[in-house]
């Protein structure tokens, strides 16, 4: 079952490189908690630093853990780690405003007429939208893609049971996960089945200090 370990934090300054700094590591000290409870690894932060590679793509891996798979997104105010035993992808955003030429970047042509359908009402039309773009980024994280990866060569579908949202995507061998977070967060995770289960832990900010 994945496991999502997230956490949120109040900004140390109004530096853009201090809270880079800042939400690193806690997005790190998230994974340090996740590898303790979750398959009882142990490291300091120096050695998980050592420990930690990056792939040709940018994503991070533990290569004497290949049993590990783990994806971390960070964005305005929140940190999450996601762990699975097959590849994973997650990402996070606050919804806001977002450029119109993102919507012809990243969505396909389905896309656009389900957020066209919801553009009466700006905040809803802007949630829709990043509910669908944390998916598409969840699942160019999860399969290790680069940044060039056509966005609109795969889709994501809405439908909603019994008042409950469920999220499809067209590449078969991907299950989603979304949820909106306490502070209007949307979390986005793509991973490969059969678990259609996802549990979510929350981490208060005295548990998950900076370094």
């Amino acid at each position: 079952m994945p496991t999502i370990y997230y956490a949120y934090y109040t900004p140390i300054s109004d530096s853009i490189s201090a809270i880079s700094s800042q939400e690193h590591n806690l997005g790190h000290t998230l994974l340090l908690q996740g590898l303790q409870d979750l398959f009882q690894l142990s490291f300091s932060p120096e050695e998980l630093e050592q420990a930690l590679k990056t792939d040709a793509n940018g994503k991070p891996y533990l290569p004497d853990h290949p049993e590990i798979c783990f994806n971390i997104t960070h964005c305005d105010q929140l940190a999450a780690c996601v762990f699975h035993d097959r590849p994973i992808g997650i990402d996070a955003e606050f919804p806001g405003y977002y450029p119109d030429v993102l919507v012809d970047r990243a969505l396909s042509e389905s896309e656009k007429d389900f957020l066209q359908s919801h553009n009466a009402d700006l905040s809803e039309n802007r949630e829709w939208f990043y509910r669908l773009w944390t998916l598409k980024e969840a699942y160019v994280k999860k399969y290790g893609i680069g940044v060039d990866t056509d966005l609109t060569d795969f889709s994501f579908t809405f439908s909603n049971v019994q008042g409950t949202l469920s999220v499809s995507c067209s590449d078969p061998a991907i299950l989603c996960y979304q949820t909106n977070l306490n502070h209007g967060h949307i979390l986005s995770v793509c991973y490969e089945g059969p678990e259609p289960s996802v549990k979510l832990v929350s981490c208060s900010q005295q548990h998950v200090p900076p370094r």
